[in-house]
């Protein structure tokens, strides 16, 4: 699984273009979609990544590590 390292806190982060972008755990909501740290208490929904297989669709809910504490 690729992590990210940046400034940018993981609620903010922008999501991924593509369903395949993610790793399974993160497509599953149990890794953040930014840093792919493993969630617990507090995980913020981002939205959906898209994504397709022939006629199959393979959209994931995907959710990420809540703000810190100063809010930011």
């Amino acid at each position: 699984m690729e992590t990210r390292e940046s400034t940018t806190a993981c609620h903010k982060a922008p999501l991924p273009d593509d369903f395949w972008d993610l790793s399974a755990e993160q497509a599953l909501g149990r890794a953040c979609v930014a840093c792919g740290k493993a969630l617990g208490v507090g995980a913020v929904y981002r939205g959906p990544v898209l994504g397709r297989d022939g006629g199959m669709l393979l959209d994931a809910d995907v959710y990420a590590c809540p703000p810190p504490a100063d809010g930011r």
